[in-house]
């Protein structure tokens, strides 16, 4: 389980949006619904947000969906 490799080996960080500068690309965030997972873009929104770059379906793999899943870890391995 992805979830608890990053737990155990990498660094764990904020899940607050708001706190925009602990959310660099490269960051990897996991989803509470269906285990998802999905890296942090270095692009952003109009606020800040950081783009969210996934496999969901979707069209466009990068897209700024970050604030619509509840967040259940955010990683960085360094």
């Amino acid at each position: 389980n992805l979830k608890v490799y990053f737990k155990h080996t990498a660094i764990a960080l904020s899940l607050d949006l708001n706190d925009i500068e602990e959310w660099q690309g490269g960051d990897i965030v996991i989803f509470e619904k269906n285990d998802h997972i999905g890296i942090i873009s270095d692009k952003r929104n109009k606020n800040g947000v950081p783009y969210l770059i996934h496999n969901a379906g979707q069209r466009n793999y990068e897209e700024n969906v970050l604030s619509r899943y509840h967040i259940a870890g955010h990683y960085r391995v360094s």
